[in-house]
């Protein structure tokens, strides 16, 4: 390493400002240009190499450059490009996965109301004996014995006509459903 970085670095480990400052002079705009010349971004690389200089001086008493400083700034500029792009590509894949999300809820919605409209078509051709016997029993969720009381009749003939009119509407929907 170059004696004048040697000595830069220990005056910065006392926690002299100017030795700081001469280091970020020296390498500032070279660590910059490497940093968009990987990112395409002035601005992000500024404040990338800005991050960099930051945890350098907080770490500047700990700090552990064992060759040559010009070389272990790069190889920082290096893996916070690194950490940015992988970044990126994390928060690209999450608006991907979050479009095509809505997308399938969207679809997913759509094909539910048209399955309802069908099925509402099939419950409005029952006779209307079914017809009721099946609204009681699947809109209002009354059991059998409650709709046989309410109708006044037998409890297997409410079954009965629940099962015909069931039967009905999944006559009625397989084209759409298997079609």
């Amino acid at each position: 390493m170059r004696e004048s970085d040697i000595l830069l670095l220990k005056a910065m480990a006392a926690d002299n400002v100017k030795a700081f400052e001469t280091i970020y002079n020296k390498y500032w705009e070279m660590l910059v240009r490497q940093a968009y010349a990987k990112l395409g971004d002035a601005s992000e690389a500024e404040d990338l190499v800005q991050d960099i200089f930051l945890t350098i001086w907080n770490n500047r008493k700990s700090l552990a450059v064992q060759k040559n400083l010009k070389v272990y700034l790069l190889t920082a500029v290096k893996y916070k490009v690194y950490r940015v792009i992988y970044s990126r590509k994390v928060l690209c894949d999450i608006a991907n996965l979050d479009e095509s999300l809505v997308q399938t809820d969207v679809s997913k919605i759509l094909e539910f109301e048209e399955l309802y409209a069908k099925i509402e078509v099939a419950i409005d051709k029952l006779p209307e004996g079914q017809k009721e016997t099946f609204k009681l029993s699947r809109y209002n969720h009354l059991s059998t014995k409650e709709i046989a009381t309410k109708l006044e009749i037998a409890p297997q003939t409410v079954h009965n006509k629940i099962h015909l009119s069931l039967l009905f509407i999944r006559a009625e929907i397989k084209n759409y459903l298997f079609g």
